[in-house]
Parts: structure tokens; sequence; C-alpha cells
């Protein structure tokens, strides 16, 4: 598209040049071509230029000696003009810049012949423009802000071509922005396309300030030659129950809701993660259709007009000819789901009839002096029960708090709220929707614990709990507690007070909470210092976006990452921070369906795909840095920080081990995966080329 616009801008400013400097419409039209032919050899003399070269040199031989030089210099840009039309509708499969050019000259042709010169480039330009807005509006699906706002959406890619030197001489730098800056986001863009996301001039980071943490290399790393440094084991995870999870990654999608986010989106997260082979969290909006289906693709338009005329002769013979079923497009499938669970149990509550049957079932027992089993709570563990039983549910965790509104439940502000989700979620369609801010079933450490006991036991697969750390006494209660009963959650979720959300008070987010990597060293060593490491995994979530991040996270101790924001800017979200608002220009984080329709879930997922990938193979890549095998080596001694001018310390003698193990942990492992050169390479999973997908 962009050679269309540079072609026919040429063209037209050609045409201009022409008519104003010649002798009319003949002069014009020379100039035209001239242009538009020009702008086009420029791309594609680099691919064919030797059968353009040839081609072009004998058209304009020929013309030159049968008609003279004039003429043969038209008939070259001509030949040059009609080759690229050629080869763009062979090598691309696509008509759109021979028809483009086609009908903008014929514009150009009828303002000129019949009105004037001037009116001819008024036609040609309008008639571009519309062509334009009908490709970006209802054609294209690759680029949301262009499809939700035709032609204005080319501004913000012309602004991006010299954004460099607006910042340079203007604006702010590539590393100002946040919560995520510009560096940052163009790795994400650029790894979610699975283009080069290499920098040039080395690195933007003020590399020796204050706070900068840095990856210490090995003396020899691992050599990247082994088929073995490309893969990692599973890390098992819940080895106690009847169903336990092997996690082939310890990168994986965050907790976000339908909801909060377009159902559009969730399909895109969930079959991003089954292609990246990794598992995502349903956010406390509750498990859906869209997570479990993920992607549907498109039917194919020749299957769909070969159905379609067969339907129509059938009708015309009075069915003597036969009509096929109709094509349906291929499902592509979720990934694996870790269903999560928040106060309000959002389509895991008892009906209300049902919780005031068993009430009073409780006061009858209560009566003859008897008591129930289990202790009351609205969570339908019945149909928790017939969800875990389902192979892609590999686990439950429990929201206890959010990083970004600790102490606050979460809120779905009205103006999402469509009839479907207020169905879905039982609540009101008009009003605000908050969820409690906490548990009804327990409200202690010994009442968390027999409630997570419980999940286990009837799920029989992992159960986790997700937490912000604010004191310290809170997470050696836990600690303690894990020691004295032997019980404990499969996985504690570490989200940190800079975690990311749709709708939450700036006060909260801006104060409450431990960031992220303040967070994850008290929790490992308070974990290390009662014994109790190994019986949990911890998993750190928190504005981690890129391999680095993902690298010293673990390093401090986490055993694994949820990200939850790099996904949706891989998915293509542009920071416009208008989460709240329901008017989200990228179709992301709305329920509008006018601006969901430009939210292509068939292009996005391998979008969502490739960026784990590039996480997956980032984080292999600092492994043979550091010259360890797998993550869970990685230790705070394979990091520093610098505390001050020119003072550097290592991270393990800030934030010491307690248990005199240097770090060590001993995570339960699964085994290593067999070698698949088909989707792997030396470096790790081979990205998607995304022009492959259709």
């Amino acid at each position: 598209m962009f050679w269309i616009i540079f072609a026919t801008a040429l063209a037209l400013l050609g045409g201009l040049a022409g008519w104003t400097i010649g002798d009319g419409g003949a002069s014009a039209l020379a100039f035209t071509i001239v242009g538009g032919a020009l702008a086009l050899s420029v791309r594609d003399l680099k691919r064919h230029h030797h059968a353009i070269v040839a081609i072009t040199i004998i058209a304009t031989t020929l013309g030159w000696r049968f008609a003279g030089l004039e003429y043969g210099l038209v008939l070259g840009v001509l030949a040059v003009a009609i080759q690229v039309s050629i080869n763009e509708f062979v090598q691309r499969q696509s008509v759109a810049l021979p028809v483009s050019l086609g009908l903008t000259f014929l514009a150009w042709w009828l303002g000129w012949h019949f009105i004037s010169e001037m009116a001819g480039l008024i036609f040609a330009l309008m008639t571009f423009l519309t062509q334009v807005a009908v490709h970006d509006y209802f054609l294209q699906r690759k680029h949301t802000i262009r499809r939700n706002f035709p032609l204005i959406g080319w501004c913000r890619y012309g602004f991006e071509l010299i954004g460099d030197e607006l910042r340079q001489y203007w604006f702010m730098s590539d590393t100002e922005e946040a919560p995520y800056n510009r560096v940052t986001r163009r790795y994400i863009y650029r790894s979610a396309k699975g283009i080069n996301n290499n920098l040039g001039f080395g690195t933007q980071r003020k590399y020796n300030q204050e706070g900068e943490i840095h990856i210490l290399p090995g003396l020899f790393p691992i050599p990247d030659t082994e088929r073995m440094g490309n893969r990692l084991p599973a890390l098992v995870i819940g080895a106690k129950r009847r169903k336990p999870y092997h996690c082939p990654w310890p990168i994986n999608i965050s907790g976000m809701s339908w909801g909060a986010l377009s159902a559009e989106a969730v399909q895109a997260l969930s079959s991003g993660a089954k292609l990246a082979n990794i598992h995502m969290l349903t956010g406390e909006g509750g498990l859906t259709p869209y997570h479990l289906d993920g992607v549907v693709k498109r039917v194919e338009t020749d299957k769909k007009t070969r159905w379609q005329v067969r339907k129509l002769l059938s009708s015309l013979s009075f069915g003597l000819v036969s009509v096929p079923a109709e094509p349906t497009g291929e499902v592509v499938g979720g990934g694996r789901i870790i269903v999560q669970l928040g106060p309000a149990k959002f389509g895991f509550r008892k009906s209300v009839t049902r919780a005031i049957a068993e009430q009073t079932l409780r006061g009858i027992y209560r009566f003859a002096g008897q008591a129930m089993e289990q202790p009351f709570t609205m969570l339908d563990l019945d149909k928790v029960r017939q969800v875990a039983e389902n192979d892609q549910i590999v686990g439950f965790e429990l929201k206890l708090a959010q990083g970004a509104k600790p102490g606050q439940g979460g809120k779905l502000p009205k103006e999402k709220i469509t009839p479907e989700l207020a169905l879905w979620r039982g609540i009101p369609q008009n009003e605000d929707c908050y969820s409690p801010n906490a548990w009804d079933e327990f409200n202690d450490v010994p009442s968390l614990f027999r409630f997570v006991k419980l999940m286990q036991e009837t799920t029989g697969k992992p159960v986790g709990i997700k937490i912000v750390v604010g004191r310290e006494e809170a997470i050696e209660e836990i600690a303690r507690y894990m020691k004295e009963s032997g019980e404990a959650p499969d996985w504690i979720t570490i989200d940190g007070g800079e975690g990311g959300t749709g709708a939450a008070p700036v006060d909260l987010a801006d104060r409450a909470g431990l960031p992220i990597l303040h967070a994850i060293p008290i929790v490992d060593n308070i974990l290390r210092k009662h014994g109790v490491r190994d019986e949990t995994v911890l998993i750190a979530s928190g504005q981690i976006a890129r391999g680095d991040d993902v690298a010293i996270a673990i390093a401090m101790g986490a055993d694994m990452v949820n990200i939850g924001r790099g996904n949706l800017i891989a998915e293509g979200c542009i920071m416009a921070l208008r989460c709240h608002t329901n008017q989200c220009p990228t179709g992301i984080t709305t329920q509008d369906p006018r601006l969901r329709r430009g939210l292509d879930p068939q292009d996005k997922y391998v979008k969502v795909a490739n960026y784990n990938m590039v996480l997956q193979r980032s984080l292999l890549m600092f492994l043979k840095t550091a010259g360890v095998r797998t993550p869970w080596e990685l230790t705070r001694a394979h990091l520093s920080v610098v505390t001050a001018p020119m003072v550097e310390k290592r991270m393990d003698e800030l934030h010491p081990y307690p248990d005199g193990s240097n770090g060590k942990r001993n995570p339960v492992l699964g085994e290593v995966p067999q070698d698949d050169p088909e989707s792997s390479d030396r470096f790790g999973p081979k990205l998607i080329k995304i022009e492959a997908i259709k």
C-alpha cells in the first residue's frame, strides 16, 4: 500500500509538472506515466532487475528505432509500468496496484478530456483516496488503526517515518515514555511481526545510571550450536496432584478478562498461546468460549463463492443440482488455560435458590447437632469439578489481590457492559460492575489454605494464589503455615505494584504494593528461611515485556513469569491509555462493535505467538550467555546493580540468601522434549512468517 501511495503521488506530481511546464495534455500524460513508473521501478528493480532492465531496453530501442527518441523513452517507461503491474499480480497475487493505477489514470483522463487539465488531476486524486479508504475499511485486516480510521490512520505511519527526527529536535526521547517506552514497544511490535528487532549504534539505556541492572556473562558461554541448548525441560507444577501440569515454558500470558478485553482480543491471545506452546490465564471475568475455542478462521473466498454458485444453480434447477454443506471456517483452537477465580466468582457462582437451599439444610444439620463436611461457599464446586475435567484446563488460580489496585476488587465500567456480558456475568447492564475486594470463604492464612486444599481435592489439578506483597509479616505467616501443615498452594503469583489493569484509581495504582523486583527476593528469601521454597512455584508479574526482563525476574528468585500488557502491544495496542473508556482505537480493550471490527484475530494470534517465541529465544540466549542450561540455575549472583555513581554491587550481596543455598533451587522438572528441527533452529522456536498465514 505504501508503494501505491508513493507511485500515485509521484505520478500526480509529474502530471502537474508536465501540465505546467509543457504544451498541454500530452506533456501532462507523459510526465504522469514517467513519475508513476519511476516510483514503482525503485522497488521492483531490486527484485526483478534483470528481466525488467532487459525488456525496458528492448522496448526503448524499438521505439527509438521506428518512431524517434521521445517515443522510445515513453515506450520504455510504459514497459516498466506494465512489468511492475504484472509482477505485482503474479508475485503477490494482488490486483490492488494495477487496478488502483488503472482507475486513477482513467479518472485523470476523463477529467482532463471533458473538463480541464486541473480537473483531471483533482479527479485522479479523489479516485485514488477513495480507493485507499475502501481498501482500508473493507479489504485489509492487518492494520487495526487503518481499518477503524481509514485514510486518517495513514497519518500515524507518516509521523512514525519522521518520528526519530521530531523526537531528536523537538520532543521526548525513545526511553522517556511510560509505562512502556518507545524502545520497548518497538521491540514488541517487531518481534510480533517476526522481523529484525536488533539495534544499531549501541544501547540507548543509561547503562551506568543508579538502579540499572546488568546481567553478568560467563567467561565460557554455552555454544548455541548444541541442539540441546534450544529446548528446556518442562516445569512440573502441582506434582502431588492427581493431574500435575507440565509447563513447557516459564513465560506465559497473564490474566485479562473478557469484558476488560474484547472477544477478538481474547481469541487472539488464546490461539497465540496454543501456537507458542504456552498457557494463558482467564482473568477473574471467567472462562468463556473465546478462551477455549480461540480463533475461527474465515472461509476462503473461492470456497465460499463456489458454494454460493452451487446454491444458486440448485435454486434455478429446482433442486436437481445438489448443494454441499455450507463451508465453515477452521477452528484454530485455544491454548492451555488456567482459570482465575476472584471474589465475585464470575461464571462459577451458585444460583440464589441453590444457595438458600444449602443454607437451610445447613441450619437443619446444626439444629440436629451435626456439621456438614464442606464449609458454605457461593462457589459452585460442581461446576468447578466439571470444568476441571476438560484437558485444556491445567489449573486454577485464586486471586487475592492485583498489583494495579491491591485491596480493591475489579471494576468493569458500565460503558463496556453489553447485554451478552451482563448475561454471562449475571450483572446489571447500566451500572458499573465492582467485584468484591475480599473473599467470603477465607479471611486469614489457615482458612485460605483450607480453601486451597478444597479446590485441589475438588479439581485434582494444581491450584495457586495471586498476591501483592505488602508487609513481610504476611509472607512469614504463609511460610510458617506451609512448614507446619505440610500443605501449600501449587504456585504463588507475585503481582508487582506496577502491574496493569483496565481501570484503577490513579492514587492506588501509583502508591500501593511493592515493585516486582523488590517483591520477588522478599518472598523467595522468606520461603527459603522456613525451608519450604521447593514446595511451591513462584511466578512474577508486573511490567515484564522483554527477554532481559524475564531473565532478571527469574534470576531474582521467580520460577516463571506472566506477561499481560506486552501481549496486548503484540496484538496492536498503541498505548492510547483509553482502556477504561470503551474507546480503545485498536479494538482490544473495548466492546464497541465499530472499533472491535478493526481487530482481526486471524492476523493477531500469529503476532502474539511470534512475540512469545521471541521471548523464549531471548531467554535461551541469556542462559547461554550466563553459562547455564536451565532458567532455574540463574541466581542473584548472575546480576549486578548500580548503587551509586561508579559503584556496582552484586545482587546476592544486596539480597543475600538466608539458607546458605547460594540460590540453588530444586524444581520438579519433566523430560526435555525431543529435538524437532522443523519447528526450531539453533536459537529456539522458529518464528512464523506473517505473509504465510492466510
